[in-house]
């Protein structure tokens, strides 16, 4: 599980690239599912960074991703970081 947690930013960019493919082989893409694809792939890449960046960040920098990562991706990453690591682990890089 502890693996699954490090991979979820990957695991949210391969849902928005089936999200791009699937209509496009269907032939029914809209400007709708380009959006969300292309949202899920961003939201993935950023969450990636964030779950795997293992300083503990500040204050500022949290609020900083929280814009950025669009407030409840946040705090799903938040979550995962938690899953992933220990507070061994963080006490190593901090």
């Amino acid at each position: 599980m502890k693996e699954l947690a490090k991979y979820s930013g990957v695991i949210v960019m391969i849902v928005g690239v089936l999200i791009l493919a699937i209509p496009f082989f269907s032939g029914t893409t809209t400007n709708t599912t380009l959006l969300i694809g292309l949202l899920l792939v961003v939201q993935g890449f950023l969450g990636y960074l964030f779950v795997n960046n293992m300083k503990k960040g500040t204050l500022v920098s949290n609020i900083v991703w929280a814009i950025i990562l669009l407030v409840i991706p946040y705090f799903l990453f938040v979550a995962m970081k938690n899953l992933a690591y220990s507070k061994e682990e963080f006490a190593l890089y901090n």
